[in-house]
């Protein structure tokens, strides 16, 4: 018969289990925060490796590399857009565009050269003594009288005055009107700028004469600007042409500088389509051809190991981590239900089977096992570089390698398909011996996978399977 306990006992127990099943949950918050972190390291290091691969496969781009590099490979695509083709084109193609640009700039040069306004440059555009330069002093001049006066009548009221005639006999505002007064004394304000001799038909005259004479003024100023303005134009657009036209005889126009560069960019590129290509390679494929080149062959093999890392620390992290999770996650929910539910006074002699405990603790046990068998498996993960001991073939299993055989881990995809294909597959360790010679060790101590723990921890969560007496909510 199953242990029972009251109600203070129960609320006792669920809150111990809840606080601990709360921890249990940091626990994995820390260690899958703790993958991402190193997924993203592996995969910064797999994307060195593969810029080093793809850089010691494409050396450069003579046509013999690219040939090598495609045959290595098996990128095709270099055999329909050749890279050294393509850069003797562009080559090709910037020369013709400096040799139209230096037939332009001759052209337009001498377009330049022979308009009097570039042959009369120093007569008409000299700082001080250029006529351009002195007919405009002069006009500005001339104009100063005129523009003092518009300057004095400046007046908010001043058009209005000069509509309305103010000052003449043909003003006719009644004086009993506001207007009449606001017009006085606008009127006497202008006539005091001149001095109290004058009267306002007076300096009306003189404002309408100073308004016509500055408009004619303003009218040749604007002209003669206008003239000297597309002669200095025309002397830059001469002096940027002929530093150009330099510029393209001494071999530092930035055509030859893009000219430079071009090599370089095109293998960059080229390198770049390679990566791209072989990123999405499985190297099995060609583990044949790369064992004619060592030094290539090695790279490509630590490349491939460190993205088999990755996808590994990836696949632990979520099949023994995040699948932790729901179950860890709805015991913590049940309790908190029951802990509200049967705190209230009616729950008071409510008594509670002590097995639904029994058995939360052995799903914490079981998520505690897979959080360690994660690290495990996380630790082997980082800590492998023996890449040289593997092979790049269909019958190579880099799990194996990497964890040394001591780990299993039939949860991942690849494993498990690799295991079925394999059903006499059996793994050696590699050792070195001091002779250098590769030897075999069969003494492999394995660490079980988990997997069956996995589904257990998931199956477990099922609301049914304990319930406790008196039809309690918390299961």
């Amino acid at each position: 018969m199953a242990e029972m306990m009251n109600r203070d006992s129960y609320m006792q127990q669920a809150e111990r289990a809840r606080s601990s099943l709360t921890t249990t949950l940091e626990s994995i918050d820390r260690q899958q925060a703790q993958s991402r972190n190193e997924v993203s390291s592996l995969v910064s290091r797999s994307e060195t490796a593969l810029a080093e691969l793809a850089a010691a496969i494409l050396t450069d781009l003579s046509p013999q590399v690219i040939e090598n590099a495609t045959a290595l490979t098996g990128y095709r695509t270099f055999a329909v857009v050749n890279p050294a083709s393509e850069l003797m084109k562009a080559q090709q193609g910037l020369k013709q565009q400096m040799v139209a640009r230096g037939e332009k700039l001759r052209v337009r040069l001498a377009e330049i050269e022979e308009l009097p306004s570039f042959q009369n440059r120093l007569l008409l555009r000299s700082p001080r003594t250029g006529t351009l330069h002195r007919e405009i002093a002069e006009l500005e001049e001339f104009r100063e009288p005129f523009a003092r006066v518009i300057g004095k009548c400046e007046h908010p009221r001043l058009q209005r005055l000069l509509d309305v005639e103010y000052g003449l006999p043909a003003y006719a505002v009644p004086f009993w009107r506001l207007s009449y007064f606001s017009d006085w004394k606008a009127g006497d304000e202008i006539v005091a700028r001149f001095g109290s001799d004058k009267t306002f038909a007076e300096v009306r005259s003189e404002y309408l004469h100073a308004r016509d004479g500055l408009a004619v003024y303003d009218q040749k100023l604007d002209k003669v600007r206008a003239e000297l303005a597309q002669g200095e134009a025309l002397d830059r657009e001469h002096a940027e042409f002929v530093a150009e036209q330099k510029m393209l005889a001494d071999g530092n126009h930035p055509g030859h500088v893009q000219l430079a560069k071009m090599p370089e960019q095109f293998l960059k590129d080229a390198r770049i389509q390679l990566e791209r290509y072989l990123s999405d390679l499985d190297f099995a494929m060609i583990g044949d051809r790369l064992q004619s080149n060592p030094n290539i062959e090695l790279m490509a093999k630590r490349y491939y190991g460190l993205r088999k890392q990755t996808d590994y620390l990836r696949q632990t992290s979520n099949q023994l981590l995040a699948n932790s999770r729901p179950a860890i996650e709805q015991s913590l929910q049940r309790l908190q239900r029951d802990v509200t539910k049967y705190q209230r006074p009616k729950y008071s002699g409510q008594r509670f089977s002590r097995e639904q405990f029994d058995k939360l603790r052995e799903r914490e046990r079981r998520c505690q096992d897979l959080l360690t068998r994660q690290q495990q498996a996380q630790t082997a993960i980082l800590a492998f570089g023996a890449y040289q001991n593997a092979r790049l073939d269909d019958d190579f299993l880099w799990w194996d390698l990497i964890t040394d055989g001591k780990i299993k881990a039939n949860y991942i995809d690849e494993i498990a398909r690799f295991k079925a294909m394999h059903p006499t597959y059996r793994y050696r360790r590699v050792k070195q011996k001091q002779q250098d010679q590769i030897a075999e060790d069969d003494d492999i101590e394995l660490i079980d996978d988990g997997s069956d723990v996995v589904v257990a921890v998931i199956n477990s969560s099922n609301p049914d399977s304990y319930p406790h007496e008196r039809g309690s909510d918390f299961s």
